[in-house]
């Protein structure tokens, strides 16, 4: 018998076939885009509204009357925010040849200082940042989410049949797979609650984050502070960077309107208001951290960053945890998700 070339352990022929796979599912997302991206946020938006299901559902006796008031607030919270979104970006794009002429006097008060004799140079960066790049990053923004929202109807079909199948898969996979329904039910019953858990814990502190976010801009009269709230809500989703990204457009505002003592208050507020939620509610609420390596949660952001833009970003994180909780829950791939913990499982 002939010399078998491996790679890594893996056989030629079996990596290849794995290589074909996976360029399969990267094309797969990039051009199934409109029907995969609603699928899945419907399946993130079930693990959110599922423990309020069941709360509803011990008080009013049916799981259809539960969903069916949850999916009737979400259709109407959603449209509320739209309103909202919409008006707001018109009061900013009002402001912005006002906002303009403010940023160029700030410019030029900070280039005639001079400090030991040499003045302030900010020439170089003025062209990537000023008022008419923040107008552009919003006008990005809600291009990509009035197409989120365009596609709403189709995730609302798609989260009406999740609700159905949930009632009705567990009987259907115990008459098909009776010697295997065991396992089923040990990978979705330990996944299914801790990405419920992270679901809601999540949407909870970002929910929280960005309301005090809304106050605080409002307070200080921020244009456009309820779309700064939004994007603080969704970006809150990604990790270490999606904080930085949501306070810097604000910060620039400020320092446009605002003298220096009240620009560095505006400053702590946001800061501190950002490690509250996430360095000490969050974890109160969740009672632990998001076990996920560092590096592997930024290249879960890049890679659904490259295939879906922002909205990728937003959900690349759930999904990671999803995967990981899925694969820690069946012995063949735990050591997957050990691999992508930041905390492994010490040795007994």
């Amino acid at each position: 018998m002939g010399k078998v070339d491996k790679f890594y352990g893996l056989r030629i022929s079996t990596a290849a076939n794995i290589a074909i796979l996976l360029l399969i599912f990267v094309l797969t997302l990039i051009h199934l885009k409109s029907v995969i991206q609603p699928f899945i946020v419907a399946v993130l938006l079930f693990f959110l509204i599922n423990p309020a299901a069941k709360w509803l559902e011990e008080r009013y006796g049916h799981p259809l009357i539960a969903y069916g008031i949850l999916v009737s607030l979400t259709i109407g919270s959603i449209v509320l925010v739209a309103i909202l979104l919409y008006s707001n970006l018109q009061s900013f794009s009002n402001s912005v040849p006002e906002l303009t002429a403010q940023f160029n006097d700030k410019v030029s008060w900070l280039e005639s200082i001079t400090i030991l004799g040499y003045s302030i140079d900010i020439s170089s960066i003025i062209d990537g940042v000023g008022v008419d790049s923040i107008e552009a990053f919003l006008t990005d923004f809600f291009g990509t989410l009035t197409n989120f929202i365009g596609g709403v109807l189709t995730t609302l079909i798609f989260l009406i049949f999740i609700v159905l199948e949930a009632e009705s898969l567990p009987r259907r996979l115990q008459a098909a797979y009776p010697n295997h329904v065991s396992r089923f039910e040990k990978i979705a019953g330990g996944s299914g609650e801790s990405v419920s858990t992270y679901v809601f814990t999540r949407a909870s502190v970002a929910f929280g984050q960005s309301l005090v976010v809304a106050l605080i801009l409002f307070f200080f009269g921020i244009p456009g502070w309820f779309l700064w709230a939004c994007i603080a809500f969704l970006l809150d989703f990604v990790p270490y960077i999606g904080g930085l990204i949501a306070t810097l457009p604000p910060i620039l505002l400020g320092f446009i309107l605002f003298e220096p003592a009240t620009l560095v208050l505006l400053l702590v507020l946001l800061v501190v208001n950002q490690q509250t939620w996430g360095g000490f509610i969050e974890p109160q609420l969740s009672g632990e951290r998001l076990d996920m390596s560092p590096i592997a949660l930024l290249l879960l952001v890049a890679f659904w960053g490259w295939v879906w833009g922002l909205m990728g970003m937003v959900l690349g994180v759930p999904l990671g945890v999803i995967m990981k909780l899925a694969l820690d829950n069946d012995e063949k791939t735990k050591p997957i998700a050990i691999m992508l913990s930041k905390n492994p499982p010490e040795e007994e």
